[in-house]
């Protein structure tokens, strides 16, 4: 097999594409592979498929793989055909996507290295500017999105996310099942739940069984409203952490007057077992002082239970849990324990269904990470571009 054979089977051509020459350049250090087609070739039209002449051609340039250490360019007369039906149309290449200065493989490279470093990164390695890996990202994600499948969603997840400074939010949906973001929706207002259907009409309200949020009073309105078939939880994670949020604001009211509560706020908020030694002394140390913050803990202990009692007696413990927080004196464990009784189904519901946020938190640490490593102007012009390539469960073709 010679060099040319070789190269044809590597870049996957078939006839009437051939190799007519490769060069090496060792002074610029780059290899240069020219393809292209007999006289006299008919290529089918990519609309209608049916197979014409050559109109016109035009040369293009492409960036393709490396070869060993040295970039490589693919070089071609890009065909046109003249269909009797569609006028002048630019064949299909089987190497490149229309419009792009670069090949297909290399593409691919791209994606996969956009999804685990920086763009800064995969440019510098690459060989290409920032602005160019940008826009193949961009494409391949949005040309995935068009064809997402939700006729399976039956779970659906619902999160704020804070994408910038100042308290920017957008809402996140989440097939659960799945473990994918689907679709990023502006604000968190009740309204979301709206537009999320308006954008996915062939999504059936009715088929969602569940939906697993936190107690944010416009979600709970707008799933009531536009999914009134479907079950609200709220689930182990986010009500351990409303009780933590209440826990550790007694902690901080408290530790103004007692030093000894002060730089404490993970012993309290942290699991027995995952504390150290030395987290446990200093625990029990506290916890024998009469402080409302020792009172607080035995409630967020009770209160955890809840997650390994039968659920046949969910219902009877966590209501036995709001009548003890109700006559504890303690204003911010009485609030809590109001709330927790006025979201008492969706508690109930996240326990006889065994639904959990776990996925959303996992996906959540992977948009954060990319944000991380993402900084500045461009990465809050392609967020969306960000999060879907790293959290969508997007299935890229393996050659893009």
């Amino acid at each position: 097999m010679n060099s040319e054979e070789l190269f044809r089977k590597l870049l996957g051509l078939e006839e009437p594409w051939i190799i007519k020459e490769i060069k090496f350049d060792h002074k610029e250090k780059r290899v240069d592979i020219f393809i292209d087609f007999p006289r006299g070739s008919r290529f089918p039209c990519p609309v209608c498929g049916i197979p014409y002449g050559v109109h016109d051609t035009e040369e293009r340039t492409w960036r393709h793989l490396n070869i060993f250490q040295y970039p490589a360019y693919v070089h071609a007369r890009e065909p046109r055909i003249k269909c009797n039906d569609h006028g002048k149309k630019t064949v299909d290449l089987p190497w490149a996507r229309k419009g792009s200065g670069f090949s297909l493989h290399f593409e691919a490279m791209i994606m996969e290295m956009g999804r685990e470093m920086p763009v800064s990164a995969v440019s510098r390695i690459a060989g290409i500017n920032e602005d160019s890996v940008w826009r193949i990202l961009k494409h391949y994600v949005d040309e995935t999105r068009k064809d997402v499948d939700l006729s399976d969603l039956k779970v659906l997840g619902i999160d704020e996310f804070s994408v910038e400074k100042h308290h920017v939010y957008v809402t996140l949906f989440y097939d659960i099942k799945n473990s994918r973001v689907i679709h990023i929706e502006e604000g968190k207002e009740s309204d979301v739940f709206g537009k999320f259907i308006m954008k996915h009409p062939f999504l059936d309200p009715s088929g969602i069984e569940h939906i697993t949020m936190d107690m944010y009073p416009s979600y709970i309105s707008g799933a009531k409203e536009y999914f009134p078939a479907s079950e609200i939880v709220f689930d182990h994670f986010h009500v351990i952490k409303m009780m933590n949020d209440t826990l550790d604001k007694i902690r901080r009211k408290e530790a103004r007057e007692n030093e000894i509560l002060k730089h404490t706020r993970y012993d309290w908020l942290k699991n027995y077992p995952d504390l150290s030694e030395k987290e446990r002394d200093r625990l029990m140390s506290v916890k024998s002082l009469d402080l409302q913050t020792s009172h607080a803990y035995h409630f967020r202990i009770a209160l955890q239970r809840l997650w390994q009692v039968n659920a046949s007696i969910a219902e009877s413990y966590l209501m036995k849990w709001i009548s003890w927080a109700s006559r504890s004196r303690m204003p911010d464990i009485i609030k809590l324990g109001k709330t927790m009784k006025r979201h008492l189904n969706g508690i109930l519901e996240a326990i006889r269904s065994g639904i959990n946020s776990a996925v959303v938190e996992g996906l959540n640490n992977k948009i954060r990470t990319a944000f991380k490593r993402s900084y500045g102007f461009k990465a809050q012009k392609y967020r969306d571009t960000i999060i879907y390539l790293v959290a969508g469960g997007l299935k890229l073709p393996p050659e893009c």
